[in-house]
């Protein structure tokens, strides 16, 4: 309450996330410039998690990272079928997904949306996890894998605007076994993941102290796919 008090009487140019984003164009040109733009179309992650859904009777939806619960509340399911993971913010478990695993081993899903703690380690057990816990023939999506600009992929956060490097976990699912794993080059990088018989995930250690220059170099041979591509394949 007091903050919002306060905010009444302060320019929105003088919060400190705001002067932060000025001082960075101005002071750090190179690390704020974007590298590449996504697909210029009307679409953000709630479409393709959405079409994804629709394919299952009674389905069973799992987001992790549930924060203000833009995607959640947006989920045309039944309360019972919907499970919002988030230690801080949103959803209807407050706790780790690391604890809401551990809890929780016996749930199955059919959608699993993953969009929790930007940071490399964290979102490969949420992978990892996810995949022990998805259905037959289900599908696990992914937010924040093609970061455009330095700070934009820098761990710690240094701008509002942010994906960490969970790209990294793209780079292992684009080696891993036996899946079916593209990238919609929309909304900060859309990942889809369905699994086969036989699926197991690649862990590739020699990521861990690689930059978003390594990213750009990694990007090239990503399975990048435009919006209309992505609709087709939740559509199988």
């Amino acid at each position: 309450m007091l903050k919002n008090f306060i905010k009444l009487f302060i320019p929105p140019i003088f919060y400190p996330g705001v002067l932060r984003e000025i001082r960075n164009k101005i002071f750090f040109k190179k690390k704020t410039k974007k590298f590449f733009d996504y697909e210029k179309n009307f679409y953000k992650r709630h479409a393709f998690i959405n079409k994804a859904i629709s394919n299952y009777k009674d389905c069973k939806y799992l987001e992790i990272g549930v924060q203000n619960n833009d995607v959640f509340n947006s989920i045309p399911l039944k309360i019972e079928n919907k499970f919002g993971v988030d230690p801080v913010s949103g959803g209807n478990f407050k706790m780790t997904s690391d604890d809401f695993f551990k809890k929780f081993p016996d749930l199955k899903f059919d959608v699993i949306f993953i969009d929790g703690l930007h940071e490399y380690k964290q979102c490969q057990k949420d992978c990892v996890n996810a995949m022990k816990q998805l259905n037959t023939n289900g599908v696990i999506l992914f937010h924040d894998l093609l970061p455009r600009s330095y700070f934009e992929e820098h761990v710690p956060r240094k701008q509002s605007s942010w994906t960490g490097n969970i790209w990294r976990v793209a780079v292992e699912l684009s080696n891993s076994k036996n899946v079916d794993f593209k990238i919609i080059n929309i909304d900060m990088g859309l990942g889809i993941l369905k699994l086969k018989e036989g699926f197991s995930y690649k862990i590739m250690d020699e990521l861990k102290n690689k930059t978003f220059y390594d990213f750009l170099e990694y990007k090239k041979n990503f399975p990048i796919i435009d919006a209309e591509e992505g609709l087709e394949l939740l559509s199988n």
